[in-house]
């Protein structure tokens, strides 16, 4: 890690927010706008900001921050999000395009000493679902994935982009569940054993099936509702994978509301048949979903999210042996470190 990262990653939110920002407005500078007010959306994974126009138009710029994503990854992105808008039901934030005709940009960040991918993205009215959203939105949250991996099957890839592969249970980060000052040696061996169920499960559901592309972090905090509708973003976790995957995912945010669950199943179900997997291999993967997230909040250097380990890092070690001892993974276990 150089030292601009390793300063950058020790300044408080409100420091890392103040340095991004003359990226952000570079970034901006790429595109025919008229901007009058640039607000910070999140700062997290990535760092987004709404942009006003003087037109009274919006959008979402995106700086990659913590992302490892590649140009080709990215535009492959840009890409199937054109598609998705262009081909299917979904509303999606449509990627905008440069004075230069390109969709993605870079520019220099001097806090992290590296370019920043940047892109910009149609603005989407509504609330995030959150952990509020009821089971009618969703079983639209199940429609939406199952046209998502309809139109997957059936999507090429343009020449020069390529996506990743979910195969690897910590999405090719590297493996970094190794002891340190919140992960103990035992609470490394259950990451250990549970790494290796995870990659048994994905080894067979690979050897089997082709992989398509998926949202990869369908959660209640990438979905959107506006008067009835829906609309899905973020897709910068999208990569290759197996539908089944996607399902898997939604289901770790959704624990123990299984009500929520079963409509997202509902919804999925009423357009396309459910991917088939055992009970014990999905439970499998939504435990790999919680150890994914403890490997890769290790490696995020944002302020907010760094200061979450002390006690992520306990907590979800604990559900990762409750899921070793019962084949079921869970939020809400005995045990949890106050």
């Amino acid at each position: 890690m150089s030292s601009a990262i390793t300063g950058y990653a020790d300044l408080s939110r409100a420091a890392q927010v103040a340095r991004l920002r003359p990226a952000a407005l570079d970034a901006l500078r790429a595109y025919r706008l008229d901007v009058r007010r640039l607000s910070l959306l999140n700062h997290g994974y990535n760092t987004t900001y709404r942009v006003d126009t003087a037109g009274g138009e919006r959008f979402a710029l995106r700086l990659n921050v913590n992302s490892p994503r590649t140009p080709a990854q990215i535009g492959a992105e840009l890409a199937w999000l054109t598609a998705l808008a262009r081909d299917t039901p979904l509303t999606v934030p449509a990627p905008q395009v440069r004075r230069d005709g390109t969709r993605l940009g870079h520019v220099h960040s001097g806090a992290l000493g590296r370019d920043l991918s940047a892109t910009l993205f149609s603005w989407l009215p509504g609330r995030n679902l959150g952990r509020d959203g009821t089971p009618a939105q969703w079983v639209e949250v199940g429609r939406a994935a199952a046209h998502l991996h309809a139109h997957a099957r059936t999507f090429s890839l343009p020449p020069g982009t390529a996506l990743g592969s979910l195969r690897d249970p910590l999405m090719n980060l590297g493996y970094n569940l190794t002891p340190d000052e919140w992960l103990t040696p035992e609470g490394a061996q259950i990451a250990q054993e549970v790494h290796a169920r995870v990659d048994d499960v994905l080894g067979r559901l690979y050897a089997t099936q082709t992989p398509v592309p998926l949202h990869a972090d369908l959660h209640g905090g990438n979905v959107r509702w506006h008067r009835g509708q829906l609309s899905i973003f973020d897709f910068d976790d999208s990569a290759l994978g197996c539908p089944v995957q996607d399902l898997a995912i939604s289901a770790y945010y959704l624990r123990p509301q299984a009500g929520l669950e079963e409509a997202m199943r509902h919804g999925y179900a009423s357009v396309a048949a459910l991917p088939d997997l055992p009970a014990g291999d999905f439970e499998t993967l939504v435990a790999g979903r919680a150890l994914l997230m403890l490997g890769a909040l290790r490696a995020n250097t944002t302020a907010d999210i760094r200061a979450l380990l002390p006690r992520f890092v306990p907590a979800t070690v604990t559900r990762l042996r409750a899921y070793l001892r019962s084949g079921t993974f869970r939020h809400d276990v005995p045990g949890m470190p106050s």
